[in-house]
């Protein structure tokens, strides 16, 4: 009777494990199926939330491609060929990545969908309006960096929606030692100006665009506005008698191209304007024409990180060659 008494406690503690097991893979799972719920605030404030990180995502900016980069993933499509193409990027590789038609400002809403995107990252002030025609297809990423830090941001949001924040903490640090080594390197005491256009009718970065607040870091960027409307941040129409005021040492001109590859560079047009030949930098051959792509459209950390490796070469030589 005695060994009866025990094979029944036995039993019962038996069941009694066995149910507490069987709640804890319950609490498990739950608890594994709540964490899967990944959310995400876009710059436009808009709340974005998905089961799994995405997969396939298509870049309709510069910056997306960088940072998709930076986090170690390729774009499945893009609106163009862009930084792709560029050698610090996914160079002949690029040319494999599907192309997403139409323009910058009206991309082609049929190709997004026929390449089954998880995600596409927009533009602010260019493409928050395709987020309707998106619908509940294709989430709508709206990145619109203000100054560089907002650029370093995105690495980190995007690193913790793809799951790569290991690879997002790794690009920033890097990225912040090189500027902090810069920083420590200029003299700060030539005034540098980036211009940008496709004629004579040209703006420029100020120290709250990116690149204007990238290059105020290092050097001296007096160029102040309030941040500007529309896809170019912190940008400004501008007039050479408002350069020739502060008169730059060093000019970095960004080129668009909207026709023939052939056509004039934003310097070479800028030379029939009689002003244009009283600047300082004129005169001492310290114009100089930079990768559009990289300088204007790339608005992301390993963008950001050519452009201070190019610039501090121009401004401050003898420092980077120390």
């Amino acid at each position: 009777m005695k060994q009866y008494k025990n094979l029944i406690v036995i039993l019962a503690l038996l069941l009694l494990v066995a149910c507490g097991n069987e709640r804890n893979v319950q609490e498990n799972l739950e608890s594994s199926s709540t964490n899967r719920e990944i959310k995400i605030t876009d710059d436009t404030g808009t709340e974005l939330v998905f089961e799994d990180p995405p997969k396939r995502i298509g870049c309709l900016t510069e910056i997306c491609v960088d940072t998709l980069k930076q986090l170690g993933l390729t774009p499945t499509a893009v609106s163009s060929n862009g930084i792709t193409q560029e050698p610090e990027f996914f160079g002949e590789k690029g040319k494999d990545i599907a192309i997403i038609g139409g323009s910058f400002f009206e991309p082609n809403l049929e190709d997004m969908l026929s390449n089954d995107l998880d995600l596409v990252i927009g533009l602010g002030g260019v493409h928050d309006n395709i987020r309707e025609a998106l619908g509940s297809e294709i989430p709508l990423y709206i990145a619109s960096p203000g100054d560089y830090h907002d650029s370093i941001s995105t690495v980190e949001k995007l690193g913790e929606l793809l799951q790569k924040r290991d690879e997002a903490s790794k690009a920033v640090q890097t990225f912040e030692k090189q500027l902090e080594e810069y920083k420590t390197l200029s003299t700060h005491d030539k005034t540098a100006l980036i211009m940008y256009g496709s004629d004579v009718n040209f703006g420029i970065d100020t120290n709250k665009s990116v690149m204007g607040s990238l290059l105020s870091e290092i050097t001296n960027y007096p160029w102040e506005a309030p941040t500007g409307e529309g896809h170019n941040n912190g940008g400004v129409q501008f007039s050479l008698e408002e350069v020739l005021k502060v008169d730059p040492d060093v000019i970095f001109v960004e080129t668009f191209s909207f026709g023939s590859e052939s056509s004039p560079s934003l310097s070479e047009q800028l030379a029939k304007n009689p002003i244009w030949s009283e600047l300082k930098a004129v005169k001492e051959n310290k114009v100089h024409e930079v990768r559009t792509n990289i300088w204007a459209n790339g608005r992301g950390i390993g963008s950001m990180s050519i452009v201070l490796n190019e610039a501090m070469s121009i401004l401050y030589p003898e420092s980077v060659e120390e």
